[in-house]
């Protein structure tokens, strides 16, 4: 049952690179306020609030927590803290919003939502790639039977991210022994999910190319469905092809290639953010503004609130986000051991 609440009232925890895009979705969320902000690091906490106008900052969730009547809390930090910081957070009994990747291994993000079950605390794990309006008109086509039954998938991706330099607001990354799979493969596999559902067995091989980093930069995932075959074909390391990869008139990527071939038709997305539908004799397009990413982040908040007023069920709660987290790491599994897996065996 949800509560309606006139106002959500949050506190966010973190100040890095990733929270001011956070804090700007939510000035565009009715019915929720960020009313406190927390990071460790006063030099860029301070900063950060008065510019999207939080009015109280503190050096940590405890001091937070100890001052302020929250109703929820935006957990914006670095995933080897999501455990604890989830744990915090339930002794509060407050609902909470956690980044992705959510936790660093399947057992833990067991536990942990476990844990809010237990308490009757509602988690939702910010996973907004699917909110993207083109991966959203996607699957209203393949629902419609525009392409008939689909047999084969494809999220393709070349960029510079990990060569010749080191590419990202979140330098630590860089340190990560797990990259590339566990920081934007997962949006992938999520996607794929949303998409056509559980894959029954996944085949993955994942490469380090560039000196500059820990983790992995390459990674080529194999899910295979009972009638369909979805590629996952992504590289932080590689020159990206213009009108390819990239546009042609030298623009950034929107987002990443997506291809779905069905029997009566094959959906196109390209890197430009143009949607296509071609059949025979037939081709339909649909454009996306380059604020898409954007709005898809307003768009998954808003849907964190209004589950919180109505009582549904998150898309992406703690226990449909652990079938992604049993993909993603039977993913670093098959690489490792050179084998196929069935990730929900």
């Amino acid at each position: 049952m949800g509560l309606d609440k006139d106002i959500w009232r949050g506190g966010m925890i973190g100040a890095g690179a990733w929270a001011a895009n956070q804090l700007e979705a939510w000035q565009g969320v009715d019915g929720a306020q960020i009313v406190a902000l927390c990071d460790r690091h006063p030099e860029r906490v301070g900063p950060i609030a008065e510019h999207f106008g939080v009015e109280r900052i503190y050096p940590d969730f405890a001091n937070m927590l100890s001052h302020e009547k929250l109703d929820f809390v935006d957990i914006c930090t670095r995933p080897y803290s999501h455990a604890a910081l989830v744990r915090q957070a339930i002794g509060q009994g407050l609902q909470i919003l956690c980044q992705k990747p959510f936790c660093t291994s399947l057992k833990e993000a067991e536990d942990i939502i476990a844990e809010c079950e237990q308490a009757g605390v509602r988690l939702m794990v910010n996973e907004n790639f699917r909110w993207q309006a083109w991966y959203r008109k996607a699957k209203e086509l393949l629902g419609e039977g525009a392409i008939g039954k689909p047999f084969q998938a494809k999220i393709q991706e070349r960029c510079r991210a990990t060569l010749p330099r080191f590419v990202s607001a979140q330098a630590y990354m860089a340190e990560m022994p797990k990259l590339i799979l566990y920081e934007m493969g997962v949006h992938y596999l999520d996607t794929l999910r949303f998409l056509f559902g559980e894959p029954e067995t996944v085949t993955a091989r994942l490469q380090h190319v560039s000196p500059l980093v820990q983790g992995e930069d390459v990674q080529v995932i194999l899910l295979a469905y009972p009638d369909m075959t979805a590629l996952v074909d992504s590289s932080w390391a590689s020159v990206p092809v213009p009108g390819w990869d990239v546009p042609m008139d030298g623009r950034e990527a929107l987002i990443a290639r997506l291809e779905i071939d069905g029997p009566l038709g094959t959906i196109f997305l390209g890197p430009d953010g143009i949607l296509h539908l071609y059949r025979d004799g037939e081709h339909q397009t649909w454009p996306f503004p380059d604020t898409t990413e954007a709005e898809s982040r307003v768009i998954t908040q808003r849907h964190f609130i209004s589950c919180l007023d109505s009582g549904a069920e998150f898309e992406t709660s703690g226990r449909e986000t652990l079938k992604t987290m049993a993909l993603l790491w039977s993913c670093y599994r098959s690489a490792e051991e050179g084998k196929t897996l069935h990730p929900f065996c």
